[in-house]
Parts: C-alpha cells; structure tokens; sequence
C-alpha cells in the first residue's frame, strides 16, 4: 500500500504493508528493511557486525566509548576471522570516513538551503561543524566497518 505524505511543500510516497487485527489497522514495516537481511553488506555495516559471519561484534565497544573509540577486533568472538589483512590496514578508511564528511556536509547544506532559504552562510557552516563534531566518533567507527565490507565477503555457513 502506498501512502502519499506531505512535508513542507515536499510529497513523498511511503511503502507499508498493513492487515487488519480485531478491526484496528495495523502497520508492518517490516517491508522497508528487506535490504537490511542478513548476508548483506549493510546489515553488517548498520548493525557493526563481522562482515564474514554477521554475528560477531566488530568493534571492541560502542562507538562513544572513550575507553574503545574506534578499537576493531583482532578476530571475530564468533567465527574468528581476523579483521585486519595487514599492518595498517584501516588507514584506508581515511577516504571512507572523508567521503562521510562530504556526504553530511553536502546533506546538510542542502537541507538548510531547501528548508530554510534565509538562513546565512556563517549559520550553515556552524551547524555542519557542530555535527562534524558530535558524528567525529561515529564516522570514525563506520569508516571502518565499510571499509572491511570492501575486503571480506559474507560467508553463511562459516563456523
């Protein structure tokens, strides 16, 4: 069922799957995620999970821990596969984490642009830096877990 919905002067279609229990609808959107299953390349990235297996953590703690920000995982806790080919193996993820800078700045400015015109220059480039700043650790973590996708594929009976 598609459903039409309104923001600003912006209309988008939304996808839902809906059924009906005891006269109330209710919503499944489950339907939105079917490229969030596993054995894909962003159900690991999304979850930071072992990119072979997609069961064993990736990281050695949350992304904002001061203690692990941005620690990878020798091997996998689950299939041990070891998560770096070679010494210096992450440093590649410099150009991922720098096309996420891109990407958020480029979001950003188009976001203020469309959504608030009158907005000034100094105010769009205080709000990507804020966000540059409060997404640094984030960014740093994810440029990882994309960049072993590039290098490891997916294995379903791995064990």
């Amino acid at each position: 069922m598609f459903v039409s919905v309104k923001f600003f002067k912006f209309e988008f279609l939304v996808f839902f799957h809906s059924t009906k229990v005891n006269n109330c609808l209710s919503l499944n959107f489950k339907n939105l995620f079917f490229f969030m299953k596993k054995g894909t390349k962003l159900y690991s990235i999304m979850k930071f999970r072992c990119p072979v297996c997609h069961e064993g953590d990736f990281l050695e703690g949350h992304p904002y821990s001061i203690k692990h920000l941005g620690d990878v995982r020798q091997k996998c806790n689950s299939c041990g596969q070891p998560y770096s080919k070679e010494p210096g193996f992450y440093f590649g993820a410099m150009y991922v984490a720098y096309a996420l800078g891109v990407a958020l700045f480029v979001a950003v400015w188009l976001f203020t642009y469309l959504f608030f015109p009158s907005l000034s220059s100094f105010w769009n480039i205080f709000i990507v830096a804020l966000l540059s700043l409060l997404l640094a650790p984030y960014f740093f973590s994810l440029s990882k877990i994309i960049y072993a996708n590039f290098f490891f594929k997916y294995k379903s009976n791995k064990k």
